[in-house]
Formats: structure tokens, C-alpha cells, sequence
């Protein structure tokens, strides 16, 4: 099985809310620039992390600030395409450098795991039910949209976040 997954490891109420002000320029930003801030925010909280395992091993070397950032701004358009349609999550930071690929087929995706260092998936092809796939993305992102709405309430309102984050229901 593969997963991602925020974990928190207080309860909401306990973490800290920020009122990071920052100025975005919008012919040189756009949402990632929000979302690498809000990632940073989460991990500087020392209480949030980023969890992804499968292909033989429970804990992938992954991080708030970078990894989950990067999953972050391919979300959108995968939770477009996420309805029958092939596409690929790239982990591209350096020490992680892994690709998924989702085949679909009729009831269920085909994942295949490349990585690009040393490690080697074990086993590279594992086999997940379309709504375990729907549902391990959604949660991912209404979890992100949760937690950037308590932490930093300012930022979660961001022009530019709202609409790279927006996808067709």
C-alpha cells in the first residue's frame, strides 16, 4: 500500500496561529509561493510532519517545507485527473528524487515506484482500489486546507492560494 498523510501530533487548539504577513507579487508569485510558506509554517510548529510509506518502506526521508510542498502544488491537477486517468506524483527534491506512477485500469490504479538514487522500491508495482487513491489525496488536501485555516488564517485566505488550489467538483 502507498500513503501520504499529514500527521499532527497535538490537537488543533494547541498549536500555535501566526500571522505571517508577507507580500506576494502577482506577476512573479503565484500559489506555490503560498503554499512553500504555509509548509514552512507547519514544520517550524515542530508538531506537524509530512508521513509517506509504500513500496517497502514505512517511512519515506520527507519533510514539510520541501517534499510536502512539492506534492502540494501537483494536488490540484491530479485531483483533476484522479477519475480515471494515468498521471504521475513526482517526489523531485534532492534525497527523496522518486517518481509514482498511477496506471489506471478498470477498478483500481497499477503504481509503479522509480527512484533516481540508491534506493530501490521493494516491490516497485503495488496495486490500490481508485477510491484508496481519491481518498489518500483528498484527505491530503482538505487536511492541508484545515490546518493552513488554523495556523495561519491570513495566508489560507491568499488570492493566489485560493485559486491554484481551486479544482472542478
Amino acid at each position: 500500500m502507498f500513503n501520504m498523510r499529514l500527521v499532527v501530533r497535538k490537537p488543533l487548539k494547541e498549536l500555535p496561529q501566526t500571522y505571517f504577513i508577507k507580500e506576494y507579487n502577482v506577476e512573479l508569485d503565484d500559489g506555490r509561493s503560498v503554499i512553500y510558506d504555509l509548509c514552512e509554517i507547519f514544520s517550524d510548529t515542530g508538531d506537524i510532519s509530512f508521513s509517506v510509506s509504500g513500496f517497502g518502506q514505512t517511512e519515506w526521508p520527507v519533510d514539510c517545507v520541501f517534499d510536502l510542498s512539492s506534492v502540494m502544488e501537483q494536488l490540484p491537477e491530479i485531483i483533476k485527473i484522479n477519475n480515471g486517468s494515468d498521471f504521475i506524483l513526482y517526489f523531485y527534491e534532492q534525497g527523496i528524487e522518486r517518481e509514482v506512477r498511477f496506471v489506471c485500469c478498470v477498478d483500481h490504479y497499477v503504481l509503479t515506484c522509480k527512484s533516481r538514487t540508491d534506493w530501490n522500491p521493494d516491490p516497485d508495482k503495488i496495486k490500490m482500489n481508485k477510491e484508496d487513491v481519491r481518498w489518500m489525496f483528498m484527505s491530503l488536501y482538505n487536511n492541508f486546507i484545515k490546518l493552513s485555516d488554523h495556523l495561519c488564517p491570513n495566508l489560507a485566505r491568499n488570492s493566489l492560494l485560493k485559486k491554484w488550489l481551486k479544482y472542478g467538483r
